[in-house]
């Protein structure tokens, strides 16, 4: 933070500097200036090492420049959008926005007609992320533009450039020079302050370069592979021109073939024609005779049906006098009887006329000579002169049906949004001239769910038109519902056709073009620090983005999180915990160009190893569209920590002079790193001691286990036992104290050390043995007695006490209480095979003078007494 701030006031008072004040003092005010601030920066990083670090401080600057410029995009001012993720660019190199900004301002430049900027951006955007698939999203004409980029072919930048004027261009350089100028000024205070940085962008350029190293290594491969495709398909070129060679030359043999046989059809037809018309000629000459004979015997007939009509005659005007007086009562009938006879002539002469010479027609004519009536009518003049035979022919045609139509596609939305159904009308107008039906067909995949309906029926599918009469329309609707799986941007066209059930022949067909509208979750997580130690708590912001042209609904956001962290205060941002490693916040909506910043806490446990990456990762789940897509942060490494706990099971003991005794001690790595712990000790120094490695932990020195001057290497939370085994030294005395420390160094952080603070305190026998006795003189015969108290004034029990008692040869021993257990050569022995500490025995030892013994004769009872401790020392 304080360098942040440095940075920005020294950039703003260089600029009134550079800009405001004469080019003489220039220079000595800016190194004044500069000079003040390195003193300041120097004292403002004391404060910052001094104070504590902010709770949370990330820079979420980056998507808030991309949501502007994709805003600006939609709102199609271009410029705007070049000019914010051209900054975004400039600003942050290492983006996780970085293939998006690309994008956008490829297809901003190539909107505002900058053809030259266009080509590059889109270049370095499939040369960077060959396998985006928004490629499939991008204009056909902006895709050559980066070809012809690539390729190293003139774009049109000359005329661009010519088009400018000079002053716009001179202005555009200087603020060019000037802003790379500030940039220097910028980077080079960033390089002085900030060195751990400047590194940081210098590796994650390097992997950036790798990167782009792999993805025009990739590029390279595919554009091999495109050329050998391109090779296999004019080599498949060259096939089909061959076989369609190979097809015309057939077609042309097959069509010489047909030509000569029709020829010889042609030459067989008219000699059947010749054949044919001198047979007609001899039907016509038989003809005329008969028609002679036949003429004679119709006058005949004549005459005889001259006589039979007029008979016939005769009876229907008496009928019709009879009908006529019945219709006189009846008018209503005699109206409708008319009415139907003349409806039945008019039908009868039309049959004659439309089928004349067909056995209906001749059936037609009796019925109307039944009526009374003569159609056709016979001409007088044939009856008059049968005999010039009249000749005639009658020749009939009929117009023949024929099919076409005309198809127009209704006006459609410029983009549909994706999961959602499309209904797009179309307009079929039979163009034939008879009434016809039409097939409906389309090139749709089984995935769009595509069928035709009418338009008062959009449900229900049909696969063909009703019949339409010449010239009528029929209203029809292409529904379907676009892929919950296209992106934002995509382009599909396939084709519908409009096919006759009359002739197959006669169709039309059309392109259904439809651009996809689509959400586009983007996800940047960022974390507060690179680097953590056990205990300490991280923040991370992430920024969720929707840039696509349509809006997300009921978008999940699950955040994963390593089991090295715990969460805490993630419940103000309406997070819920899910499993152990997850938080979950589901309902979430976006508008397109909408973003939203969540801020998530954890504290990293105790346990963590060292040099473990722990990241983010953030699943952005659209629910709607059933999407799914991860993002992840920049890993945060754990930073090696030492550690060590020691302690013992005994911690005071009390032990006899001369003991060796064993102490436990159990040593536990409380770091996060495999570590080797070194023994430092501070015993008396009268006191041998070794440590030896416990390998199965009883506490006790077995064959095999070494003797150690350090513990490990231990992994985190390892445990080891490891023995002090010290032999106390014979002269300590009752009741002393001896203070022994034992520490374990880490070898990184020996300032980290675990101490074991250890007392021994000694304990012993101690035996004091008093006699009480009459003194003085004593006359031979005479009795006297002899009491002897044993006290053990030590902390220890005293094993094996023997008492001894040495009588003079002068002296008699009368009793003793107790009884002795052991009498030799006036040695007199009592035993006790324990005397606690504190304890007292008394001896009663009744004895006298021997007759007979001289006066002034000198004697001395001597008492001894010898005992052991609990380890078998004799005192």
């Amino acid at each position: 933070m304080t360098i942040v701030v440095y940075n920005d006031t020294f950039r703003h008072v260089q600029n009134f500097i550079t800009y405001q004040l004469g080019k003489v003092h220039r220079v000595h005010l800016y190194q004044i200036f500069r000079a003040s601030c390195m003193k300041i920066l120097a004292v403002l990083l004391v404060v910052a090492v001094l104070l504590p670090a902010p709770a949370f401080s990330l820079d979420s600057d980056d998507s808030q420049i991309f949501i502007s410029g994709f805003n600006a995009y939609q709102r199609k001012d271009y410029k705007q959008t070049i000019e914010n993720m051209s900054t975004l660019l400039k600003q942050y190199p290492d983006t996780p926005l970085r293939d998006m900004a690309i994008f956008w301002l490829a297809r901003a430049n190539y909107k505002a007609g900058h053809q030259l900027e266009a080509g590059r951006y889109m270049a370095q955007f499939t040369r960077e992320y060959p396998q985006s698939p928004l490629k499939g999203t991008v204009e056909d004409e902006l895709l050559a533009l980066a070809d012809k980029y690539e390729k190293g072919e003139p774009i049109g930048a000359p005329e661009i450039v010519a088009k400018a004027p000079i002053s716009e261009t001179a202005e555009r350089v200087a603020a060019e020079r000037v802003a790379a100028e500030r940039v220097a000024a910028e980077r080079v205070a960033a390089e002085r302050v900030a060195a751990e940085r400047v590194a940081a962008e210098r590796v994650a350029a390097e992997r950036v370069a790798a990167e782009r190293v792999a993805a025009e290594r990739v590029a390279a491969g595919r554009a091999a592979e495109e050329r050998i495709a391109a090779e296999k398909v004019a080599a498949e070129k060259v096939a089909a021109e061959k076989v369609a060679a190979e097809k015309v030359t057939a077609a042309k043999v097959t069509a010489e073939r047909v030509a000569a046989e029709r020829v010889a059809a042609e030459r067989v037809a008219a000699e059947k024609v010749a054949a044919e018309k001198v047979a007609a000629e001899k039907v016509a000459a038989e003809k005329v005779a008969a028609e002679k004979v036949a003429a004679e015997k119709v006058a005949a007939a004549r005459i005889a049906a001259e006589r039979v009509a007029a008979e016939r005659v005769a009876r229907q005007r008496a009928a019709e006098q009879k009908v006529a007086a019945k219709a006189d009562k009846r008018p209503d009938t005699r109206t409708k009887s008319a009415a139907f006879r003349n409806k039945a002539i008019a039908a009868y002469k039309g049959v004659i006329d439309k089928y004349p010479g067909t056995a209906a027609a001749s059936s037609a004519s009796a019925k109307l000579q039944e009526l009374g009536v003569e159609y056709p009518a016979v001409a007088r003049s044939v009856a008059a002169a049968p005999q010039q035979g009249e000749v005639s022919q009658i020749f009939n045609l009929e117009v023949a049906q024929y099919a076409d139509v005309d198809v127009n596609l209704g006006p459609a939305p410029e983009t549909q949004e994706v999961g959602k159904r499309f209904s797009i009308p179309i307009d079929i107008v039979n163009a034939g001239n008879g009434s016809d039906t039409f097939y409906l067909e389309s090139g749709f995949p089984p995935e769009f769910d595509f069928h035709f309906a009418a338009a008062s029926t959009p449900d229900i599918p049909i696969n063909r038109t009703p019949n339409l009469a010449v010239g009528e329309k029929f209203r029809a609707l292409a529904v379907g519902t676009v892929p919950r799986g296209n992106i934002d941007g995509q382009r599909n066209s396939y084709p519908l056709k409009i096919v006759s059930t009359f002739a197959r022949e006669a169709s039309q067909s059309r392109e259904l073009a439809l651009v996809s509208s689509a959400p586009l979750l983007r996800a940047v997580v960022k974390s507060e620090k690179a680097r953590l130690l056990p205990g300490e708590k991280i923040s991370y912001r992430v920024s969720l983005l929707n840039i696509g042209t349509a809006a997300a609904r009921g978008v999940t956001l699950r955040l994963n999180y390593p089991p090295q962290y715990e969460p805490v205060g993630f419940l103000a941002d309406r997070f819920k915990q899910e499993t152990k490693a997850a938080l979950v916040l589901d309902s979430l909506q976006l508008k397109s160009g909408e973003s939203k910043d969540f801020n998530v806490s954890f504290q990293l446990k105790d346990e963590a190893l060292a040099d473990q990456e722990l990241f983010l990762r953030a699943d952005v789940i659209n629910n709607e569209l059933s999407k799914k897509e991860s993002f992840v942060s920049a890993t945060s490494v754990v930073q090696k920590i030492s550690g060590v706990a020691a302690r013992t099971t005994a911690e005071k003991l009390v032990v006899i002079p001369g003991q060796v005794v064993s102490i436990p001690l159990i040593v536990t790595n409380t770091g996060n790193v495999r570590e080797v712990f070194a023994i430092k000790s501070t015993v008396p120094g009268s006191t041998n001691y070794t440590f030896f490695d416990d390998v199965n932990r009883d506490g006790k020195r077995q064959a095999g286990e070494p003797i150690i001057n350090h513990v490990g290497p231990l992994s985190p939370k390892e445990e080891a036992y490891v023995v002090l085994e010290a032999e106390t030294p014979l002269s300590a005395v009752d009741g002393a104290i001896a203070s022994v420390s034992v520490s374990f160094l880490p070898e990184n952080a020996s300032d980290r050390s675990a101490s074991v603070n250890l007392q021994l305190t000694y304990s012993r026998p101690i035996l004091e043995l008093a006699m009480a006795a009459k003194g003085g003189r004593l006359k031979p015969g005479e009795v006297s007695s002899l009491d002897l108290n044993c006290v053990n004034r030590g902390s220890s029990m005293a094993k094996q006490v023997t008492l001894q008692s040495i009588l003079p040869a002068q002296l008699e021993l009368v009793a003793a209480d107790p009884v002795f257990s052991r009498a030799e050569n006036g040695v007199y022995t009592w035993r006790f095979e324990e005397l606690g500490a504190g304890e007292k025995r008394n001896i009663k030892v009744t004895y006298r003078v021997k007759p007979g013994i001289a006066v002034g004769t000198n004697m001395q009872l001597k008492n001894l007494l010898n005992y052991q401790d609990l380890l078998g020392n004799r005192y």
